[in-house]
């Protein structure tokens, strides 16, 4: 599907060409919320040859797979991508209006990736107590994160589990399309995780909403049973 939204955004389907109904669902959800999008085929990590002892071929071709949707953001000269997985369930509030809101929240505060979506139950407060009191405080603190002008709050320095909805400027885009060849050791949101904690010894920055607008439909829950074959 041809992209069509405000030009300075770009949004990106991660989708397998094998899980047609992944992309059908998301599809809905987009069009219902009137954004137009582009489907970047997945790399498949079964059909990678790797000998790699640390990443399985699925999170090999999840690496692969986020890399090519920035050198297509490059590609077409978009300032920015909203990069999504097909398992990404949006929120109903998520539409253009709130998306340009987003772009507009990074160039105010000068933020490369801005983590729209992530997994809430691993940072649900039963769990955070699980650690102790005073790790607990220290999270609850952290995790209020600061206040935009827009009145949406955002926790810099932070990228949470999931890779699954996140929109990235054409500046990171770049630099990591064109030095990223081959996947590190790690996982893609650890990856980017790890340039989250960067803050402070460089110039990326790197920030997660406080609140999730966008979940990810095979991790729903603790007990839910995996259904994704991008990152397995």
């Amino acid at each position: 599907m041809t992209n069509s939204n405000n030009s300075e955004l770009l949004i990106q389907v991660i989708n397998l060409a094998k899980r047609p109904d992944r992309l059908a669902l998301i599809s809905a959800d987009l069009d219902k919320a009137g954004l137009k999008f582009e489907t970047q085929v997945a790399v498949d990590g079964q059909t990678v040859e790797s000998s790699s002892k640390f990443l399985s071929k699925g999170e090999i071709g999840c690496f692969k797979s986020h890399v090519n949707a920035m050198r297509r953001q490059v590609e077409v000269g978009a300032p920015f991508s909203l990069i999504l997985e097909d398992d990404a369930a949006l929120s109903p509030g998520l539409n253009e209006k709130y998306l340009s809101e987003m772009t507009n929240l990074m160039i105010r505060n000068q933020i490369d990736i801005l983590q729209i979506g992530f997994i809430e139950h691993h940072y649900s407060l039963s769990r955070s107590m699980r650690r102790g009191i005073l790790e607990f405080l220290i999270e609850l603190l952290r995790g209020r994160g600061q206040k935009d002008v827009s009145g949406v709050r955002f926790v810099l320095g932070e990228f949470r589990s999931g890779s699954h909805a996140y929109i990235i400027n054409n500046r990171l885009a770049e630099g990591i399309s064109s030095t990223v060849k081959e996947p590190p050791l790690i996982p893609w949101d650890g990856y980017i995780h790890s340039l989250a904690r960067q803050l402070g010894r460089g110039e990326i920055r790197v920030a997660c909403l406080v609140q999730s607008v966008a979940a990810q439909a095979s991790r729903l829950s603790e007990n839910s049973k995996l259904d994704s074959n991008i990152a397995i």
